[in-house]
């Protein structure tokens, strides 16, 4: 039988004095925890820009940006005393291209309390356009510092799930419905669940556990009660 869900699986926590939210990521089957959700209400790219010496889309200003929303992040797990893990960031795409951002990175979350394998670096599907060479060593200067990588294919599922970016990544974020209109995402699943990365659904319902699962989806971001 399928265990109910704990009482506090949809419940959407923000820290005390910070505007980080934190939402429960968790296996749709077997009810335990997955790790969380970090969520800020302003993202890299929605910054307002005061003209050209603002300079806010240089990617070292990408990387400096992620390193801040990681020590604000950690801050806001510590104060909440919030201790499931992997934790789930949002990465701008410029980041990625940035190579000091592993560095940066690195170095913030050694300001902090957590370790760097407690963070989960989710960049979007479109910062993998391009060289596939070049994303998968972006990727590993990642990797070598201790951070786990994700890719957000909420919007789009073009990155090519190569044998050396398989070996990378550690979570792939999806939308629940889009299972049923692309077929081309559904192998994107399957591949990824046979790499032993793991796939996560948002708007998934725990009634849909067992249907998601057959497509490779092991987890839901807040998973929404029965009706």
């Amino acid at each position: 039988m399928r265990p109910f869900p704990r009482p506090n699986t949809s419940l959407v926590r923000k820290a005390h004095g910070s505007a980080v939210r934190f939402q429960p990521v968790m296996h749709l089957i077997a009810g335990d925890s997955l790790g969380l959700l970090a969520d800020e209400p302003v993202e890299f790219e929605e910054r307002v820009s005061f003209g050209p010496a603002s300079n806010d889309n240089d990617p070292l200003s990408a990387g400096k940006w992620l390193a801040a929303r990681l020590e604000r992040v950690a801050s806001a797990a510590s104060a909440d005393s919030l201790s499931h893990r992997p934790i789930l960031v949002a990465a701008p795409m410029a980041a990625l291209a940035d190579p000091d951002t592993a560095l940066l990175c690195d170095n913030a979350v050694r300001r902090t309390i957590l370790c760097q394998q407690e963070f989960c670096l989710m960049f979007s599907d479109a910062a993998f356009a391009g060289d596939p060479a070049d994303s998968t060593a972006r990727i590993a200067r990642l990797r070598r510092v201790g951070f786990r990588v994700g890719i957000d294919m909420r919007r789009s599922w073009q990155t090519p799930l190569s044998e050396s970016l398989r070996i990378l990544i550690d979570t792939i974020r999806i939308e629940a419905d889009a299972l049923e209109m692309s077929a081309e995402l559904c192998d994107v699943t399957l591949a990824a669940r046979a790499s032993g990365i793991l796939v996560v659904a948002d708007h998934a319902s725990w009634r849909d556990g067992e249907f998601l699962e057959d497509f490779g989806v092991a987890g839901g971001v807040a998973p929404q009660s029965d009706a």
